[in-house]
């Protein structure tokens, strides 16, 4: 059960607008502290949130780099709110199968070939449901092979969120946890001689992504991330792909197409939630448009779109020379 249920949703945004306060009085923080307030209070009713919806937030999908949304914001109440509610719509909504399947076929084709431990690492991992609905179904699938999840998140929130939905196989033995502040080459060597085909090896890692880039190149089989991207300014999005390329020969991206009807279709599925309407509403603004994305591909970039009406992508590089499975959706 989501965490808002046990909340007033007049109570939850009167919580959220008083925490956004205390933040004006930091100027690294007032600016977005304040956008997110007004979007509070406009969110109070449907009328009021309607007319911000016509008038407020085309102005601000035109300046969409100054959009901050309340998951970015240093208030860990509320982020573990909205990972936690966030996971039951990714559940509910199958927002994850796109890019779920996808690995899942790629770990399969590795299985077949790889000698040592299978290691792929997601940035910006947050909750890690999509590590759960992986291993769950690769347990269906009787899948035997050592498997080493590492989730990189820079809030604590995550992976108290994360450790909470891993219980039932941890307790039944199929999966083990292991926190770290830090992953370099020896750590990982440790990590991947530690890993059994009987039990998934799950690594919750308190650090900036942009340090691994002190490992080796190709350290890892995989790296992904998903709906991270846009949260980034232009130039962090270039460290992140020169990063995630450097780092795998594989890399996935799943994210959302902004649409009017997709912030319509969302913000009535998620208006119950104030904190999760947040995100979802400005992720939306913050959206590569679908026509944006064909423009802008990049040399060794593949960008598959599916879904109706909520249109989502894959966005694939494979370094030369490796022939990769086709993205399902």
């Amino acid at each position: 059960m989501p965490y808002q249920r046990r909340h007033n949703r007049w109570s939850e945004i009167r919580d959220i607008l008083a925490d956004l306060k205390s933040l004006e009085a930091d100027p690294r923080y007032r600016k977005a502290a304040r956008l997110n307030a007004e979007f509070f209070r406009t969110a109070r009713t449907p009328f009021s949130f309607l007319w911000w919806l016509l008038f407020k937030a085309p102005k601000l999908r035109r300046r969409r780099e100054d959009i901050v949304e309340l998951l970015d914001l240093p208030l860990p109440r509320w982020q573990k709110a909205v990972l936690e509610t966030l996971s039951w719509f990714e559940v509910w909504l199958g927002a994850l199968k796109l890019i779920r399947d996808h690995i899942i076929g790629e770990l399969e084709t590795m299985c077949r070939t790889k000698q040592e431990p299978i290691v792929i690492a997601s940035f910006g991992c947050g909750g890690m449901e999509l590590e759960r609905q992986i291993s769950y179904q690769l347990l269906r699938k009787r899948f035997k092979f050592p498997l080493v999840f590492i989730g990189i998140d820079y809030s604590a929130s995550s992976f108290e969120v994360a450790r909470a939905k891993f219980d039932n196989l941890l307790s039944r033995g199929m999966v083990e946890i292991k926190t770290v502040d830090h992953l370099g080459s020896k750590e990982l060597a440790e990590i991947k001689a530690a890993a059994r085909p009987d039990c998934f090896s799950l690594v919750f890692l308190h650090e900036d992504a942009f340090r691994l880039r002190e490992l080796p190149e190709n350290s890892f089989d995989l790296v992904y991330h998903t709906r991270l991207r846009h949260h980034l300014t232009p130039e962090e999005r270039q460290r992140l792909d020169d990063l995630a390329v450097y780092l795998a020969p594989r890399v996935v991206e799943l994210d959302d197409i902004s649409s009017v009807i997709g912030i319509i279709i969302v913000s009535i599925f998620v208006w119950r939630f104030p904190s999760v309407l947040n995100g979802a509403v400005l992720s939306y603004l913050r959206d590569f448009s679908q026509e944006e994305l064909v423009a802008n591909r990049e040399d060794g970039w593949n960008v598959v779109f599916a879904g109706r009406p909520l249109r989502s992508y894959l966005r694939l590089h494979d370094k030369p020379g490796l022939t990769a499975p086709a993205a399902t959706g």
